[in-house]
């Protein structure tokens, strides 16, 4: 069954990206290149839409609808204003406002809320009373902006989406959460056969139909598996399991705030940036962050696994946080040790 799911969204992806390619070349949904892009030639935007459709059909075939309408109804928001964003483009106090009423949809027709973020400070759970619902849609919204923001370079977010999904397979697994898992299933092969088209050379872009809605899916997907009475998966585990988005978003927002600028405003200082900015290849940066992303993933389903305490989940993300923050003020500085080092390397070799 998972691996028939698996295959259906994989193929469908595969078989439907190139037609919406050549669609989006004709009415001009096309993301053009621009000072503050890496590409060079225009790309088309349909990789979340070939996503979805698959992903939609794969729901519709072998997954239960019954307590998934708030997520599906909220991803269709999503989907349609990513797609009027993309071809289009829209304001973002517009994008917040469609995020946040898919949350709204989610939490009032799935029952899908953060009610408690664990015990975070070992001094007993935190629940959030009267808080739970506008914290709930401040990290639905945060979620789907930071993987937005990570989508600045081949693969990049389709791959940590990828790696999150099927973490998140394992833990509905773990949590007796069979829908949640074959969910997660179908998606995750459907962004295996956009990932075909996406890795480095690039033929076409997931656009922000693809970022908004994974965003929006890993979103869900975290709540719904933490906050399941008897769960067995603590509230910080998904928490690990984003770290590289969450924490390079925080860091973005939070200095351009300290420049007094919009958090949303576009620039080139995001974790591939920087290390691009250091010398590494695309492919290789790529494969950089997801090495790490893949370490966070694997450390939270061992840390769900063997049932570690939540203040030490909590240790382990606030410490990266603050080392991630801390170093990128010193991004010239590690450029300029990363070059002494190459040549010193390179040095070594020449005189063998």
């Amino acid at each position: 069954m998972i691996f028939l799911i698996s295959l259906t969204s994989l193929v469908i992806t595969l078989v439907i990206l190139p037609g919406l390619s050549n669609v989006a070349s004709k009415i001009g949904l096309m993301d053009l290149p621009h000072k503050r892009k890496i590409h060079m030639s225009p790309k088309p935007l349909v990789g979340g839409l070939g996503i979805f459709i698959a992903f939609f059909i794969c729901s519709l075939l072998f997954i239960s609808l019954s307590n998934l309408r708030g997520f599906y109804v909220g991803l269709i928001v999503l989907v349609i204003t990513g797609f009027i964003d993309d071809f289009k483009g829209l304001n973002h106090r517009w994008k917040f406002a469609a995020q946040t009423f898919s949350a709204i949809l989610m939490m009032y027709f799935s029952k899908t809320v953060l009610v408690s973020c664990g015990n975070l400070f070992s001094l007993g759970p935190i629940h959030l009373g009267i808080l739970a619902i506008p914290i709930t849609i401040f990290c639905v919204v945060g979620v789907i902006n930071a993987m937005n923001m990570i989508d600045g370079i081949d693969g990049l977010a389709g791959g940590i989406s990828f790696i999150t999904l099927i973490s998140f397979a394992i833990l509905s697994y773990i949590n007796h959460q069979k829908e949640l898992m074959l969910l997660s299933i179908a998606l995750s092969g459907a962004v295996v056969g956009f990932l075909k088209y996406n890795w480095h050379p690039s033929k076409l872009f997931m656009g922000d139909i693809g970022s908004g809605s994974l965003g929006f899916t890993t979103a869900f997907l975290a709540i719904a598996i933490t906050q399941k009475h008897h769960t067995h998966v603590s509230p910080m585990v998904p928490i690990l399991i984003l770290a590289v988005p969450i924490v390079d978003t925080l860091t973005v927002m939070i200095k351009r705030k300290l420049k007094n600028k919009s958090p949303f405003h576009a620039g080139k200082d995001h974790i591939h940036h920087i290390l691009l900015r250091m010398g590494f290849q695309k492919r290789t940066t790529v494969k950089i962050i997801l090495f790490a992303s893949s370490l966070f993933a694997i450390l939270g389903i061992l840390c769900a696994i063997m049932r570690v305490p939540d203040h030490y989940l909590f240790f382990i993300f606030f410490t990266y946080f603050i080392l991630y923050f801390s170093s990128s003020f010193f991004v010239k500085e590690l450029y300029i040790y990363k070059m002494k080092f190459t040549k010193r390397i390179g040095l070594a070799h020449g005189s063998k």
